[in-house]
């Protein structure tokens, strides 16, 4: 089922799945921007969920059919009736986890395109028809393996990646006037677990440290997540300099808006570096469990404090050479050898080229 598989004619509609996270559709827009230029007259289908819809609303030339994550087996009925409208050509199988496999079988299409093994997770590779090559290669990298795999020429440098993420004038306008100073920095503090988050302490003496320098006014940006709020919280109190908190507080094209608007953004392996990646915002990337290589801002990855390979060396007892492109280091202490000296550095190259 795998390899390469050029297509003759151009397809009449192609089904794209991915249902989440925000940072992987993000990473994924690329590709569908790749399948637009090629084949400019295919009907392209976004399955997505109401999580992520309003990030992705407003993409150029994009259906999108919303569904909710099936929990019961009367919810995968219902899709089999949803799905019974339509028909495909392609279907681009982009997500990998047990619930979403299960879906695939009800989702008419003549190709069912999935991960290469190494990249599928529970069974995937029996749902569908062909698999991508497999490659050790970042994120954004692996979502436009699928329009190589379609025979479809794919940017060949990562400056020539298209993303399109839209705001409207009112959110560029609440964005504008969130600054209040010359130097406006973001962080996004929480990743969705917390071994692949900073301590608080760590936020607050950065934060200290960027304001005296650089007199630079902050602002925390994050989801409505009780872990969310609650380290936001405690970056505000840990820190002497007052920081704006719109932890909880944005919707999905707000936060794009800001995002645009800040000189840069300082977060862990989290969606929103992503997103920020694509409005065209410097991202100090913050790394230890995973390498940067792999999830990390696909921009410019000079700006990234990655000690993965330390974490790998500290925690695994290995070298950075002999562990696996996929290879996390599941340790509580990993993100703490990050040093605030260090991210003050970067944060240094950052301001001195804007």
């Amino acid at each position: 089922m795998s390899g390469q598989s050029a297509v003759s004619t151009q397809p009449k509609h192609i089904a794209f799945f991915r249902l989440s996270a925000l940072g992987d559709v993000v990473l994924a827009i690329p590709m569908i921007k790749a399948l637009q230029k090629a084949w400019p007259q295919c009907r392209i289908t976004w399955i997505t969920s109401s999580a992520v819809y309003p990030l992705l609303e407003g993409l150029d030339g994009i259906e999108f059919l919303v569904i909710k994550k099936p929990q019961k087996i009367k919810d995968y009925l219902a899709l089999r009736k949803l799905f019974k409208e339509y028909q495909f050509d392609i279907l681009i199988a982009a997500q990998a986890s047990f619930r979403t496999n299960l879906i695939y079988p009800h989702i008419n299409a003549k190709r069912k395109i999935g991960f290469d093994n190494g990249r599928a997770k529970d069974l995937h590779s029996f749902f569908v028809k062909e698999q991508i090559a497999p490659a050790d290669e970042h994120l954004a990298e692996g979502f436009m393996g699928f329009a190589k795999h379609l025979g479809i020429d794919t940017p060949k440098n990562k400056q020539d990646f298209e993303w399109q993420i839209t705001t409207s004038d009112d959110d560029k306008a609440w964005a504008s006037q969130q600054r209040k100073g010359k130097t406006y920095i973001a962080i996004n503090a929480a990743a969705s677990k917390a071994e692949r988050t900073w301590n608080a302490k760590h936020y607050a003496a950065f934060i200290d440290a960027a304001a005296k320098k650089y007199a630079c006014q902050v602002v925390l940006t994050g989801g409505p997540a009780d872990n969310e709020i609650k380290l936001a919280a405690e970056i505000e109190s840990l820190a002497a300099t007052q920081v704006d908190n719109l932890v909880g507080k944005t919707k999905h094209k707000q936060i794009c808006a800001l995002l645009a608007e800040v000189d840069c953004l300082i977060a862990p392996d989290t969606g929103p570096a992503h997103i920020a990646v694509a409005m065209d915002t410097p991202v100090i990337g913050l790394y230890a469990v995973a390498r940067s290589g792999l999830s990390g801002p696909y921009q410019n990855p000079d700006y990234t404090v990655d000690v993965y390979p330390d974490a790998v060396q500290a925690y695994l007892g290995k070298s950075f050479e002999e562990a696996g492109w996929h290879e996390r280091v599941h340790h509580a202490d990993a993100m703490d050898l990050i040093s605030v000296d260090a991210v003050m550095g970067q944060l240094d190259q950052v301001l001195s080229e804007r």
